[in-house]
């Protein structure tokens, strides 16, 4: 990647991603500092068991799995747990990932595939990332009227 490369400006702070091997574990501790679980979702194409839990206005990720051969089970061997990713949205993420190629950033994903609730995701090389996975994700409701946070909020 060249020092003078531009990559478009990266939209609103989205969430931090952390793997964890026992997930109620994870959501208990966070929940004892404050933290709210503001969704639970099992992810059926990647093996997936991700909560959100709202600490400090922040969201944070957890990633686990029951399927030692998936993904999530191969990274928690690999690197045990600990944070995984960033993540910040996008308007259009065909765009952003044309873009982010077109200023010499290298893609980990380039096609987009399924996030959470239908939101489309794509991550960035973390070698151009000062070794950080940078997840880009565009959200299939821009306004967020139908998480379920909001739901349960009567904002939806």
């Amino acid at each position: 990647m060249s020092a003078t490369s531009k990559f478009p400006e990266l939209g609103k702070f989205n969430h931090i991603a952390i793997l964890v091997r026992d997930l109620e574990k994870a959501v208990r501790k966070f929940q004892s500092l404050g933290g709210k679980l503001v969704e639970r979702e099992h992810l059926e194409q990647s093996g997936a068991d991700v909560a959100v839990v709202e600490v400090g206005g922040a969201h944070l990720e957890f990633l686990s799995t029951r399927q030692p051969d998936s993904k999530v089970g191969r990274l928690l061997d690999a690197q045990g747990e600990g944070v995984h990713h960033l993540s910040f949205e996008v308007e259009n993420l065909d765009s952003a990932l044309a873009e982010a190629q077109q200023a010499g950033f290298r893609l980990r994903d380039t096609v987009p595939r399924p996030g959470l609730h239908g939101r489309r995701i794509a991550f960035l090389d973390p070698a151009d990332t000062c070794g950080v996975p940078i997840e880009l994700v565009e959200e299939n409701d821009p306004d967020n009227k139908t998480s379920p946070e909001n739901k349960r909020m009567g904002r939806s």
